[in-house]
């Protein structure tokens, strides 16, 4: 007998939470390259297939929150980031129909 399982979605964690959830319930945030001495700053990837690493986080802001207390994004891209704009970049790009504050 042959039975047939669903299709597999692929999962990521949430660097607030650290839930697993598929990846399209998911925000695929990115770093931004910067010039020598400059802290780079993290930005949406809207298509989730800009180059380099990438963090994942669920579009609300208390994920958010607890991403930036406990560090979740300099562990993520492995070195210190500015996430002071952050909020406000996703509340403007094409997560606004899912960002959740």
């Amino acid at each position: 007998m042959v039975t047939h399982s669903a299709p597999h979605r692929p999962e990521r964690t949430c660097v607030g939470c650290h839930q697993v959830a598929p990846r399209d319930q998911l925000v695929r945030l990115v770093r931004e390259s910067a010039p020598g001495g400059v802290i780079p700053r993290v930005l949406p990837d809207p298509t989730g297939s800009a180059m380099g690493r990438g963090a994942w986080l669920h579009p609300e802001a208390s994920c958010l929150e607890l991403a930036v207390k406990r560090g979740g994004f300099a562990r993520s891209f492995r070195g210190g980031v500015d996430t002071g704009h952050l909020v406000q970049d996703l509340e403007n790009s094409d997560f606004t129909r899912t960002w959740n504050r």
